[in-house]
């Protein structure tokens, strides 16, 4: 027993240091001390898109926007506007919290005339507030989420530990299936599902409890607006749920456990989420909302599928279409 106190204070001092460390990590994180995404912007870009002093687009997005080159919508409308300079810092994953962490510091280098912010209504909300059951999910993912919350370089460290995790259902296998299976349906949308069979539509709806998070994604977006000069136009860009676009993906989504309360005003151009944003946000002269699910739901057909059939995110055919719609809102010289 003559070694306890020497291992009682080797644990005291050990928890002392990676507390401080942890402390530490948070604060350079949130002011964005160093670039922690440097490595997903390089993926995104080639080195005369990011040696540009004054850039025409800088997208800011997740992984709607930060999807394979070869899939990208900006990358088609880089190839359909090449004197048209982009910057895309989209990283997979992450929300308007993280963005704000380094937005200021990506506008102040990159100059840009123009900004494209990427919205996604499926996960938006729960990025600024996670979701808590201790029925519904494991021990460690309650303690991960509810921490997340508060300490914002949680996420960050998630996103660079995936590489190692093992997936059963990986995202890979899940997108190289063409037919709706069930069993491969995208793990993430199961596990909002189990939390709330009504998850999407309380989103889309605004309902309880997702109003209170509208209510801090809107304090974020706020902030993040502030942060752009006002001479810059901001696009907001609005990417549906697949549930909106037609009864083939609700029915889907119906297999898997979900409940709709009123699919016409959830897939209506001016369903309640975004309705909100258009009023809340008017304020800002230099704002434009882009939303595309009209033109998704006219081009999506049994013959040409917009989104995969067993994730929620667009295939390479909705990238033609909203690189197509965005090349008919924006402006190019």
């Amino acid at each position: 027993m003559k070694f306890l106190p020497k291992i009682k204070k080797f644990a005291f001092n050990a928890t002392i240091i990676m507390v401080t460390s942890f402390l530490l990590f948070e604060v350079l994180y949130r002011f964005s001390v160093i670039d922690f995404y440097k490595a997903e912007t390089a993926h995104l870009n080639s080195e005369a898109d990011l040696e540009h002093t004054s850039v025409d687009f800088l997208v800011f997005g997740d992984s709607f926007s930060a999807t394979a080159k070869e899939i990208n919508y900006i990358d088609k409308l880089r190839e359909n506007n090449p004197e048209t300079s982009f910057v895309n810092v989209s990283v997979p994953g992450i929300g308007i919290r993280q963005v704000n962490t380094f937005a200021s510091s990506k506008i102040k280098k990159h100059n840009p005339k123009a900004i494209i912010y990427q919205i996604y209504v499926g996960n938006d909300l729960t990025d600024v507030d996670h979701l808590w059951s201790w029925k519904k999910f494991s021990i460690a993912r309650n303690v991960y989420w509810g921490i997340s919350d508060y300490f914002l370089s949680l996420s960050y460290l998630n996103h660079k530990l995936s590489v190692f995790r093992p997936r059963v259902n990986s995202r890979t296998y899940t997108m190289a299936t063409d037919v709706f299976k069930p069993e491969y349906y995208d793990q993430r949308t199961i596990r909002f599902l189990n939390f709330d069979t009504a998850y999407f539509n309380n989103t889309l709806m605004l309902k309880t409890p997702f109003a209170s998070r509208y209510d801090a994604w809107l304090d974020e977006m706020n902030t993040f607006l502030e942060t752009v000069p006002e001479d810059i136009p901001v696009h907001l860009l609005w990417i549906p749920h697949c549930s909106q676009i037609n009864s083939y993906y609700m029915n889907n989504l119906n297999a898997l456990g979900a409940t709709f309360e009123d699919a016409q005003t959830i897939q209506a151009s001016n369903y309640p989420f975004l309705a909100k944003a258009q009023q809340d946000l008017q304020a800002y002269q230099n704002v434009k909302h882009i939303n595309p699910l009209s033109v998704f739901q006219v081009n999506d057909t049994s013959e040409q599928r917009l989104y995969f059939a067993n994730d929620p995110h667009i295939n390479n055919n909705g990238n033609v279409v909203l690189s197509d719609f965005l090349q008919s809102e924006l402006r190019f010289e």
